[in-house]
């Protein structure tokens, strides 16, 4: 006869052996899976970081900063664009998309004159076959632009160093050197133009000089003459490229448009949008003016 004990004992096997069971059914789905329940989470927020940093993925010229202020600055004594400002269409935030580079054909200003201001009774040779910067300009695709984004005056002892510079390639022929008016070209510019960039003044006129193009050769090779819109165009790199500004049909101003860049500042040459591109006023041949 067995003991007591014993039966108790042949009894409780079955439902150890179950319990264990179980226990294994539990771990090894997790071993194989090379983890627990908590990996697929961790999964989740890496592909979930991966679609947050694509949304800023987004090509060049598509994304606006409409709505904020644009607080850029190099250093040095510039003010912050902070101020409300305005253009054509009246209502402005101070933002823009990109940057128009403005060069003009001093030759052909100086004949629309009639020679009448003092810069151009001795024009600099180099002027006959270069264009000179007439300014860098924030812009934005539909048209329009802001201007007057702070009140900070111009000063041309911060540009003494460029000040040969600024003569030679930026020049204001309207009025003689030694003149009160001289400097007025300049300080219109940063006034309209420049306190809406977020460059301080010594950076918004030392990147416009930087970015001057060498203008082709067809220009000085037919002083005085007529080039093909063709040969011109092709000189700038292309129809979309560039605007040629023509008076009387002589060429007057060349723009091309300029990335803006994420911290604000002018970047690589980029096709110019169509709302530019209208503003093409030169024929299929175009007059190029002398002294």
């Amino acid at each position: 006869m067995q003991s007591p004990v014993y039966t108790r004992a042949a009894m409780a096997t079955p439902a150890i052996i179950l319990f264990a069971v179980t226990c294994l059914a539990h771990i090894i789905p997790g071993i194989r899976g090379g983890g627990n329940s908590n990996d697929q989470e961790s999964h989740d927020l890496v592909r979930g970081s991966i679609i947050d940093e694509n949304e800023y993925n987004v090509p060049l010229g598509h994304r606006h900063n409409r709505g904020r202020q644009h607080q850029h600055q190099h250093g040095g004594s510039g003010k912050a664009n902070n101020s409300p400002s305005s253009n054509s269409q009246g209502d402005d935030d101070g933002s823009f998309d990109f940057y128009v580079y403005s060069m003009s054909y001093q030759p052909e200003f100086c004949q629309a004159n009639n020679e009448k201001f003092a810069g151009c009774h001795n024009p600099k040779e180099a002027w006959e076959g270069q264009l000179t910067i007439h300014g860098l300009w924030p812009n934005r695709y539909d048209g329009s632009w802001p201007s007057d984004c702070s009140d900070e005056s111009f000063d041309l002892s911060l540009l003494k160093d460029v000040a040969d510079d600024l003569e030679q390639n930026w020049p204001n022929v309207k009025s003689p050197a030694a003149s009160s008016g001289h400097t007025s070209f300049w300080s219109h510019e940063w006034s309209k133009h420049g306190t809406c960039s977020g460059l301080t003044q010594q950076d918004y006129f030392m990147t416009a000089l930087d970015l001057l193009l060498r203008t082709p050769s067809i220009v000085k090779e037919n002083y005085g003459s007529v080039v093909s819109r063709e040969d011109l165009e092709e000189g700038y790199l292309g129809s979309d490229m560039s605007v040629f500004v023509c008076k009387r049909g002589y060429l007057s101003e060349v723009r091309v448009c300029l990335e803006k860049m994420e911290d604000g500042s002018p970047g690589e040459r980029v096709s110019c949008p169509e709302t530019l591109l209208k503003a093409d006023s030169c024929g299929d041949e175009i007059d190029i003016a002398s002294f």
